[in-house]
């Protein structure tokens, strides 16, 4: 593929592309941290029918997902590492990865760096029984991703907590309740909410100060603005007193959400503002019937406290054999 107009003319629209592997979000990321003469844009196709892409980025010695290098000051934007495919079927699957696979060996590339790809993925099948010719695969666990599968109601979602998380968050929902406060989400957010969005996730902690440079915050504010089919944007906040306490930015797609980023007061710590507001966006995930809500890349405590579970992602080092 010489670029990304070139591979949106082989989509059909409207498609369902998981977020990370979306054009959308790849054509995003490549504007703000890549150059055009690092990007690998392969189109698959089957019988001369295109299926699916693999874009990748060449980073430092190493061949990755576009995507997955780190950067500005090291940090990591990109969650999930895959190819896309229409038809993830085995065999056209390992087919798919067959014919990657070639095209990087015709070019004098003899090894490849998949970060985060998930267990559940078929690449990761494909590559744990080595079905792919001419290759030696190394795995290790990467990181972990919660998600919460979630029931058809809040009673049955309360049901399904620990004993122990169930009566803490109904504890802090209830301290809530003593003052002022109420949630609010818009999927068409004016620059003002994006602002204080921006603000909150400064104030979460110096990491996050950190990581929300104006380089990055100009990448999200593109991310939070492209035209994205079938997917949509969502920032949410909880305010107390009138004030903006935290915040989610979040991706939703039928019944899929997605929490992107989020970002808190610390000086409203006493209220578990971060915390209940995920528990709001859950609540009102499962009233509008959706199936999952997925937390992303990273085991921090509040994801457990509200039931996650761990998808594990791996990293997968192929190379010829």
């Amino acid at each position: 593929m010489e670029n990304f107009n070139t591979l949106k003319k082989y989509l059909p629209a409207p498609i369902k592309q998981p977020i990370f592997q979306s054009v959308w979000y790849l054509e995003a990321f490549a504007k703000h941290f890549s150059s055009d003469d690092k990007l690998i844009l392969l189109g698959i196709f089957r019988e001369e029918q295109f299926i699916g892409y693999g874009a990748f980025e060449k980073n430092d010695n190493a061949i990755v997902f576009l995507g997955m290098k780190p950067v500005f000051s090291k940090e990591e934007v990109t969650d999930y590492g895959d190819i896309y495919l229409s038809d993830w079927s085995s065999g056209v699957a390992v087919q798919a990865w067959e014919a990657i696979w070639k095209w990087f060996e015709d070019n004098n590339i003899s090894a490849l760096q998949l970060d985060y790809v998930r267990e559940d993925s078929e690449t990761y099948k494909i590559f744990k029984e080595n079905k792919i010719a001419r290759t030696t695969t190394a795995i290790t666990v990467q990181e972990v991703a919660p998600y919460i599968t979630l029931p058809n109601s809040w009673d049955k979602y309360l049901v399904s907590l620990d004993r122990k998380e169930r009566k803490e968050l109904k504890r802090k929902m209830s301290r809530l309740d003593t003052v002022k406060n109420f949630h609010v989400c818009s999927d068409e957010t004016l620059q003002l909410d994006f602002e204080e969005f921006i603000r909150l996730h400064r104030l979460s902690d110096s990491e996050k100060h950190k990581f929300m440079s104006e380089g990055m915050k100009s990448f999200f504010w593109d991310l939070f603005m492209a035209k994205k089919g079938s997917w949509e944007a969502s920032l949410c906040f909880l305010k107390i007193d009138g004030k903006y306490t935290s915040s989610i930015m979040s991706f939703e797609f039928e019944d899929e959400i997605y929490a992107y980023n989020s970002g808190y007061d610390s000086a409203y710590d006493f209220y578990s503002v971060g915390l209940l507001l995920h528990a709001f966006k859950i609540k009102e995930a499962v009233e509008k019937k959706k199936k999952l809500y997925d937390f992303l890349r990273g085991g921090e405590r509040y994801k457990y406290d509200l039931g996650a579970k761990d998808l594990q992602l791996y990293r997968i080092i192929i190379s010829r054999q």
